[in-house]
């Protein structure tokens, strides 16, 4: 059941540090919006959102189209309530774009054009009347691009540490917005010396309600662990964190970063929503994927 209050759910799960305003001028916000770009020039964590209220369709055209100026964001609203993610610095975006270019990479290994392994970058997605929202990267398979444009298989979320617990009410979001059509979201937390990994998707429908750990633990030792392919309404979904790595930076010149939890499995019919043809196989990145993947960033 959708909540009835845009703001409280909007506000779910974000930083006690969060920012609350009522709408007066793009002006204020955007003063509000460099505040936050400043405290990341000298911190690695902290508050990066934005809650704002009161707003009317003009102004939720503007900050969709991006005018706040030179700070990077992405948005979302509900009704007349508005949420604004500041992406804080370049290690958030590179982090964003080394998992499209890795999984990308294994595509076209595949023998997979190019020209089919389409991301689309913060494309805004309206559900319904009165709601819209970006990600920070989207994967639309060729067969979702034509001849409508369709749902993001796959998202990419990225934020602080902090930031995780709404990173995590988005990706239900997203999984909800789509009726199941979105197959996996990536969150990413990005620190200066560790980068954090989930992989969250939908349990099937016959999982056991509510979730356990112990039924979690079993859905994760599938192999492949597949989600849904066939849509699934919000009441019955359940998703869960079917995948972590964590890279943390030894600090020490010449060695390798230390990967714990890796491999992380990208089943592929579900990233292609087709079965898989000869030399296709699943996703599967590596200790090594993920070591090479974040050596630079983790000296940034």
């Amino acid at each position: 059941m959708e909540d009835p209050n845009p703001a409280s759910s909007l506000m779910s799960g974000l930083p006690e540090g969060r920012i609350v305003r009522t709408f007066s001028r793009m002006k204020a916000l955007q003063v509000e919006a460099r505040n936050i770009m400043k405290w990341f020039e000298d911190h690695d964590d902290g508050n990066q959102w934005i809650v704002v209220l009161g707003l009317r369709p003009n102004i939720i055209e503007k900050l969709d189209n991006h005018s706040l100026g030179e700070v990077n964001y992405r948005f979302q609203w509900e009704q007349t309530t508005g949420l604004i993610k500041v992406v804080p610095s370049g290690p958030h975006e590179g982090a964003t774009h080394q998992f499209s270019t890795l999984v990308t990479s294994k595509l076209i290994a595949m023998g997979i054009p190019s020209h089919e392994c389409p991301w689309f970058g913060s494309t805004t997605y309206r559900p319904d009347v009165g709601k819209g929202k970006e990600g920070d990267n989207i994967f639309v398979p060729r067969s979702r691009c034509l001849p409508t444009f369709g749902w993001p298989t796959l998202v990419i979320e990225t934020g602080v540490s902090e930031s995780l617990p709404r990173l995590r009410q988005d990706a239900a979001k997203w999984f909800a917005d789509s009726n199941g059509e979105t197959r996996f979201v990536i969150l990413i937390s990005v620190r200066k010396r560790k980068l954090y990994y989930e992989k969250w998707q939908l349990a099937p429908p016959n999982a056991r309600r509510p979730l356990t750990r112990a039924n979690i633990r079993s859905l994760c030792a599938q192999a492949p662990n597949t989600p849904p392919l066939a849509p699934q309404r919000p009441p019955l979904q359940q998703p869960y964190c079917a995948s972590e790595v964590e890279v943390t930076s030894t600090g020490v010149a010449g060695q390798p970063n230390l990967v714990v939890g890796a491999p992380m499995v990208l089943p592929f019919a579900a990233l292609y929503n087709r079965s898989p043809a000869a030399n296709e196989t699943d996703v599967v990145l590596s200790q090594n994927d993920f070591a090479d993947m974040t050596d630079l960033l983790l000296r940034l």
